[in-house]
């Protein structure tokens, strides 16, 4: 197994350097590791300063909005001026692990319309060598429009669906993270969950964009959806049209911690695979947006 989908203790949620998440994947036998820290953004308290007025109604998310504020983005990601520094370790653990493994560096990112031409630029100066898409918020980092909070309404997911379509087609970003996050805030897999999976599932078909397996939904255990026992992502309905479709998948640990490097993980992941039957590729490649 590959994996492109890792984070360490820059990301502010996360524990282990990068040094430690290369160890424990030899460990496993992994022939490539990519590096994917939540995306450090540049003018960062000003794009937040956007979201303030939405804050408003949620105390959680008005003291999340303060402390990503102050500290300029540990929490949700790295502050943009400790982005050389890893940048540099990555550069080095290329050099000292290259007869033992392949490391990639890489950045996880939302489809913020204001970042696309700066993500273009981090591919087109050769600072990454992909992005990967994880759309966590709709329009703004702040609790209040988290697609992985305890409920996602109706005009968040139709919102999810056309950024993620919107963001298939800029070809920055090489595989979709957690295509399903949404469904940790619905009850069930309803026509309208099942409209946008369509959509997205379609959309990554025909730009050949990979879907992720996430090892993430999986951590978190089965829950019960509508007198149903499944991932609160990872859905077994969203999965299954994905089958139909014909998307490719790729798996995806989302390491926040070096222990996460496991075996169970990785069976329990391909035992998903299995029971679907999805189309599995081992071996990413790597889109650079349009610029050309």
């Amino acid at each position: 197994m590959n994996n492109y989908h890792t984070h360490t203790y820059r990301c502010g949620h996360g524990y282990g350097s990068e040094e430690d998440m290369v160890k424990t994947a030899i460990d496993l036998n992994m022939q490539e590791l990519g590096f994917s820290e939540h995306v450090p953004l540049p003018f960062y308290r000003l794009f937040l300063l956007k979201s303030l007025p939405h804050t408003l109604w949620s105390l959680h998310s008005f003291l999340s909005w303060c402390k990503a504020f102050i500290l300029n983005g540990p929490g949700m990601r790295m502050p943009y001026k400790r982005r050389k520094e890893h940048q540099k370790v990555v550069q080095e653990l290329k050099q000292k692990y290259k007869n033992q493994i392949t490391i990639y560096q890489g950045y996880e990112c939302e489809y913020f319309k204001e970042y696309l031409d700066y993500y273009q630029r981090l591919l087109d100066n050769q600072e990454v060598d992909y992005l990967i898409l994880g759309n966590h918020f709709d329009r703004y980092p702040i609790h209040s429009y988290y697609y992985g909070k305890k409920k996602v309404n109706d005009e968040m997911l139709k919102h999810y669906q056309q950024d993620v379509i919107k963001a298939i087609h800029t070809n920055l970003f090489s595989y979709i993270a957690h295509p399903d996050l949404f469904m940790m805030g619905r009850n069930e897999f309803d026509d309208l969950c099942k409209e946008v999976s369509l959509a997205i599932c379609k959309e990554a078909k025909k730009y050949d964009v990979p879907l992720e397996v996430n090892a993430g939904g999986i951590r978190k255990g089965l829950v019960c959806r509508n007198d149903e026992m499944v991932y609160p992502y990872n859905n077994d309905h969203f999965f299954h049209i994905s089958q139909e479709i014909d998307n490719k998948v790729i798996l995806g640990i989302d390491a926040h911690h070096p222990q996460q490097f496991n075996t169970k993980d990785i069976e329990l992941l391909n035992q998903f695979v299995e029971k679907h039957h999805l189309n599995k590729i081992n071996k990413l490649t790597f889109k650079k947006g349009n610029s050309h």
